[in-house]
This record gives C-alpha cells, sequence and structure tokens, in this order.
C-alpha cells in the first residue's frame, strides 16, 4: 500500500499529532477538576461554565499561530516550522501541572491557568495545519488515507487522555484526583511533547515545497497575497471544516462535564464509553479516507461531504434524546457519535488541502482551519451551556450540531460554484 518512507512519514507524524493532541485536550478530560481548583463558585454550573471559556480562549489564539507558523511554513519549509510548534505544547502543558491552586494565590491561578491555554492554542494553530499541509503534498496517490490515518493519529491522543483518567481514576480515587491527581496529566504530556518534537527531527521535507523553492516561488509575505486574493477560499475552507470541529467539540470533549455534571453519569462509564467510541471514530476515519481514494477528484470528495454532512443532521437529535432519557444505553450514542465525526472528519481536511495553491497552502490551511476552530470549537461548549440554560431542554445542543452540518453543505456549495485557484487532486 505505502512505500517503506511513506509508512515511516505517515507514522511519526501521526504520532506526533496523537502526542500534541493529548496535550491540548488533557484540559477538557480535567475540566470538572480544573473547575474546582482554579475557578470555585458557589454554584457549580457557573464554575463549569468558567472553566469551558477558559478552555475556549486555547482555540481564540489558534488564529494568531497558524498566521505566523503560516509564513514560515511557506517561506522556509513545512518540516521545521511544524516541528517547533510542539515544543511550545510541551513546556506550556507541563506548566499548568506545576501551577499553585486558587486557594494557594486567589486571582492569579485563573490568569497563569489562562495565559498557559493562550500559548498551547498559538502552538497548535501550526501544528495540525501543518501535518495537514505536509502530509497531503508528500503522497498525491492516497491522500485520503493519508489523511484518514492523521486524524486517526490525533483522535488517538483523545484515547490517550482518557485512558490515563480512567486508570488515575482507578488507582488514585475521586478524592486524590480532585486534590492532586489531575496534575499528572499534564505533565505526562509534557514530557511526551519533548519525545515527541525529537521524533520530528527525522522527518524529509515535502518534495512539493521543495520543487517550489528550486524555482524560487514562494511568496515573500504568503499571509498579506492570502488575504488580498483568496478571501473567498477562506471562507470555502473554514465552512467546510465546520462539522468535524463541531462533532468533536459537542459529542466528545463537550460531553465529558455534560453527562457527568448535568446527566449523573459515572465518570467511569463516561471515559470508557468514549474510549469506545473514539476508537470506532478512528476505523470510520480509515475507512472514509480509502473510499475517497477509489476515485481522488474533487467532485466525488464534494459529493462525499454532502452525504456525510446528512448523516451528522440525521443523528443529532437521536444522540442527545439517548442522552437525557437514558432509556438506550450511552454506547449506543456513543456509536452513532464515532460515525458522525468519522464520516466529516477526513474529507473536509482533503478538500481543505486542494483549496490553497501550494505557494500560500500552509497559511491558507491553517487560517481557515483555525479560524473555525477558534469560532465553532472554542465557543461550542459556551453555546451548548447557553442552549440548555435559555431553553431548559438539556438536549438543545444538537440544534447547534445541525447549524454545523449546514455550514459544511454550504461550503460545498461555494466549491463548487466557482473554479478553485488550487492545484487539482491527482
Amino acid at each position: 500500500m505505502f512505500s517503506r518512507s511513506d509508512s515511516k512519514l505517515v507514522w511519526i507524524t501521526a504520532l506526533g499529532g496523537l502526542l500534541e493532541y493529548y496535550d491540548f485536550i488533557v484540559f477538557a478530560l480535567m475540566a470538572s477538576y480544573l473547575a474546582d481548583q482554579f475557578f470555585p463558585g458557589s454554584d457549580p454550573l457557573t464554575s463549569l461554565l468558567t472553566t469551558f471559556a477558559t478552555f475556549s480562549v486555547g482555540y481564540f489564539s489558534r488564529p494568531l499561530g497558524g498566521l505566523i507558523f503560516g509564513h514560515f511554513g511557506d517561506r522556509y519549509g513545512r518540516k521545521q516550522t511544524f516541528s517547533a510548534t510542539v515544543l511550545i505544547m510541551a513546556v506550556s502543558t507541563a506548566l499548568m501541572g506545576c501551577l499553585p491552586t486558587y486557594a494557594q494565590i486567589g486571582i492569579w491561578a485563573p490568569l497563569l491557568m489562562t495565559l498557559l491555554r493562550i500559548a498551547q492554542g498559538f502552538s497548535i494553530g501550526g501544528e495540525i495545519p501543518g501535518a495537514i499541509t505536509f502530509l497531503s503534498e508528500s503522497n498525491q496517490k492516497q491522500q485520503g488515507l493519508i489523511l484518514g490515518l492523521l486524524i486517526s493519529g490525533l483522535l488517538s491522543g483523545f484515547i490517550v487522555g482518557c485512558l490515563v483518567h480512567n486508570a488515575l481514576l482507578h488507582w488514585l480515587g475521586s478524592e486524590a484526583m480532585k486534590a492532586w491527581g489531575w496534575r499528572i496529566p499534564f505533565w505526562l504530556g509534557g514530557c511526551l511533547g519533548i519525545f515527541s518534537y525529537f521524533i520530528r527531527k527525522h522527518l524529509h521535507e515535502s518534495p512539493l515545497f521543495l520543487q517550489l523553492n528550486r524555482k524560487r516561488q514562494q511568496e515573500q509575505i504568503p499571509s498579506l497575497v492570502l488575504l488580498k486574493s483568496n478571501k473567498k477560499s477562506i471562507v470555502t475552507g473554514i465552512l467546510l471544516m465546520i462539522p468535524a470541529t463541531g462533532c468533536m467539540s459537542l459529542l466528545f470533549l463537550f460531553t465529558q462535564s455534560y453527562l457527568t455534571q448535568l446527566l449523573g453519569y459515572t465518570s467511569s462509564t463516561v471515559t470508557a464509553a468514549s474510549s469506545f467510541g473514539t476508537i470506532f471514530s478512528i476505523a470510520m476515519c480509515i475507512l472514509t479516507g480509502f473510499l475517497a481514494d477509489r476515485r481522488l477528484n474533487i467532485s466525488h470528495s464534494v459529493v462525499m461531504m454532502k452525504w456525510c454532512c446528512l448523516i451528522v443532521t440525521a443523528l443529532s437529535f437521536l444522540i442527545f434524546n439517548i442522552y437525557v432519557n437514558q432509556q438506550l444505553s450511552p454506547y449506543a450514542a456513543i456509536l452513532m457519535s464515532g460515525l458522525s465525526y468519522g464520516s466529516v472528519a477526513v474529507v473536509g481536511p482533503l478538500l481543505l488541502s486542494t483549496v490553497f495553491p501550494i505557494s500560500i497552502r500552509y497559511s491558507g490551511v491553517a487560517l481557515s482551519y483555525n479560524i473555525c476552530l477558534a469560532t465553532f470549537g472554542g465557543l461550542t461548549p459556551i453555546i451548548a451551556m447557553t442552549l440548555i440554560q435559555s431553553t431548559g431542554s438539556l438536549s438543545s445542543p444538537s440544534f447547534y450540531l445541525v447549524f454545523c452540518a449546514a455550514c459544511g453543505l454550504a461550503g460545498c456549495y461555494l466549491l463548487n460554484s466557482a473554479p478553485s485557484s488550487a492545484e487539482p487532486m491527482s
């Protein structure tokens, strides 16, 4: 299927993505503990909402990180740029585990936590877009499967986080986790991030970028060219990424605290079900990538994207009704969540990698991807909690998921309505 060099490339990139994504999402997995230690309040709902607001701050710093790392990636190379991001992430994550709590230093505790969360977002703003760009340029014949494996690597970071959380709950107990055990996943993430940095030093540069470099066709200021001449492409890229972003943020990250704090599910049940659903999502990502490669052209991928968005729409209400009514096992809902996310997680990035020309591709992918994550990823928990509070319905977040799917369909329309400025799939 892959040559030896291609297999090594995919393995190293996916493993690096796993480790860095673990660092980024461990904040969400520890949200209920962080709410007590850093954002105490008399109302648990308000305390949790404040914690999710800090979680969202990490998303808001991603576009800036994407622009800066995108500039260096388009000017000087993909490899060095997106390798450096992991070091920033590792240091930020390790420091989170060392912070004194609100009871020890007062208001400085949440402020320092917020600053470190901003640094995390800045780092990952260049990481995942760099990996998408790097891999899509390194193998032109199996882009779907390669991106499927990359997304699977990212999802594996979520699984590792859930397994670490579950293991610590089992060994330490809930009281010890609340008191000090929550620090361990952050320390572990920092160590893994440094390991990832040294692994990435063995990668080779993207062949398409090397070809561009030989022809001296790099843009002097890629972000300026992007913002002046590719506005419609940016909007298209954002819309294409919204369904996957909404599914991941709502169905896997938000539900960790939603199910335990608001619906009374046990932490062990939620963690086990989420791990099971993520494994199913990985299988779906690989299958979707394989199907996308059957006819590697834009029109085929657009048709797949439309069907995937319809799947998300059809399952959204059913998922939350199962959670709220508790008449079926949460595993049934989590399987549907895996199907929803796995169906859109690969096709969106696959289309995104074709929207921009090579000379500004890293910058274009990074800006579109991170604006999407900052708005529809970072605000998802807040929007979901606001919907619940304003409507009084615990199943109301399903409306948000339908909206995300509609945005994906709009992105497909824009992609079809005008010729892309990028090179076609081949």
